[in-house]
């Protein structure tokens, strides 16, 4: 029998596009630049999601090394995608407003990795990862409204 967690957030959008989540002792900001109608407070969602897969990646990366006793010397992950604005902005019924693509290039340093298991590795990250793993198999989202 699975062992389900439940995590939840609540964030408030009050002015402008800034928005406040407050998650546990931290606040997390996002926001829009000026030329959007922003205050530059802190990343765009969009950016903000891109790195929510790359830490998550990382954490993982971080469980599976303690656990199969590898040594990660460095890691990093550069995280892209492309979105089409113009849905996006309202400007064009045709298309996704969401990501067509998301490309995950992982630079890992481990005396204990070649290239293959580097992939291997990487492998079972991604397999862990409840974010990219939620990407992957598109989880439904419930709209309602309170």
């Amino acid at each position: 029998m699975p062992r389900l967690k439940t995590y939840s957030v609540t964030t408030a959008v009050s002015q402008g596009p800034k928005a406040v989540t407050p998650i546990y002792k931290h606040e997390l900001i996002m926001d829009q630049p000026p030329a959007a109608g922003g205050t530059d407070e802190g990343p765009t969602p969009i950016d903000a999601f891109l790195a929510t897969i790359g830490s998550c990646l990382g954490t993982i990366s971080r469980i599976v090394a303690k656990q199969q006793g590898i040594t990660l010397e460095k890691m990093a992950f550069i995280v892209s995608g492309e979105i089409d604005v113009d849905v996006l902005l309202g400007r064009s019924d045709e298309g996704r407003a969401g990501f067509t693509n998301i490309d995950i290039e992982a630079d890992l340093e481990s005396p204990d990795l070649d290239a293959q298991g580097k992939l291997a590795f990487l492998e079972e990250v991604d397999r862990r990862c409840p974010v990219s793993e939620t990407v992957l198999n598109g989880t439904a989202l419930n709209l309602s409204i309170s």
